[in-house]
């Protein structure tokens, strides 16, 4: 991997602490959608933003079809990053498939990192009965899947409107759904299905990092129970559930959510 992965990947930083926070943005999205809980962080740490591979400002030349369609390549990535920037003991926040990505690396990489925070994270989106139950049938998966190939533009307004549930507003749908179509159908087709149908339930037990798991109350995307089989099966890992909407906090109650990570990462109370 090349070194210049810190241009290739349009890492920027933020914030006037010194201990690094790395934080991973979801699927359909790019480092700016941190950017309403971004001034609620900035005084206590060093934020390290990036976009992944296909996603914002990301170098075009960085996306590689075949590795960056599943949520492991788009980990080689992270890894390679925490070695470029020397990261040991940093923090992570990864949202939804952001928070996956982070733990298969700090799986390569445990030294990277000392906490771990998933926000509104899935092991498996799929139903499993009668032991596990990640929200969805196959035929539900399969129908949202087959939007996304047939009308790229009804499945972003679809799943915005689910994806912010009792937290919509016609500005808030508005810009998640912009979110989505910024990024291009080839990108996010291959990636959509892995994540949608994939598992990652056998990676939870060699995550050696300690971990938290913040949950919103209501989120059509990620039941409850799918956030309580990754907190108990993860090691050293605790359940903050979030009295909230909805499965973008950072962008819908980011004073609530900075609340939640400020508590389970140890940053400072503002005085």
């Amino acid at each position: 991997m090349h070194r210049d992965i810190v241009q290739r990947l349009n890492v920027t930083e933020h914030g006037r602490g010194r201990t690094p926070l790395l934080m991973i943005h979801g699927f359909g999205c790019d480092q700016t959608v941190w950017s309403r809980l971004v001034p609620f962080l900035e005084r206590d740490y060093r934020l390290i933003l990036f976009d992944l591979a296909g996603f914002g400002a990301a170098d075009p030349a960085a996306h590689d079809p075949g590795r960056h369609g599943t949520p492991a390549g788009h980990a080689e990535d992270v890894v390679a990053l925490c070695d470029a920037l020397g990261l040991e003991g940093a923090l992570m926040v990864g949202h939804s498939i952001g928070g996956t990505i982070g733990l298969m690396a700090s799986i390569a990489r445990p030294q990277a990192f000392r906490k771990l925070c998933l926000i509104c994270s899935s092991a498996r989106y799929l139903d499993d009965p009668p032991d596990y139950l990640g929200g969805y049938t196959p035929e539900q998966l399969d129908g949202l899947l087959a939007l996304m190939e047939q009308n790229y533009l009804d499945w972003a307004g679809t799943l915005s409107r689910v994806a912010l549930g009792d937290a919509l507003t016609p500005s808030r749908q508005h810009d998640l759904q912009q979110r989505f179509l910024a990024v291009a159908p080839e990108v996010l087709r291959p990636l959509a299905r892995s994540i949608f149908l994939g598992d990652t339930r056998h990676l939870l037990e060699r995550v050696t990092v300690p971990s938290t798991v913040v949950q919103t109350a209501f989120d059509v995307i990620v039941p409850l129970s799918a956030a309580q089989y990754l907190q108990q099966h993860l090691p050293e890992s605790e359940l903050e559930v979030l009295e909230c909407a909805g499965h973008y906090p950072q962008l819908t109650d980011p004073e609530r959510l900075a609340r939640a990570l400020r508590t389970h990462l140890t940053i400072p109370s503002a005085s």
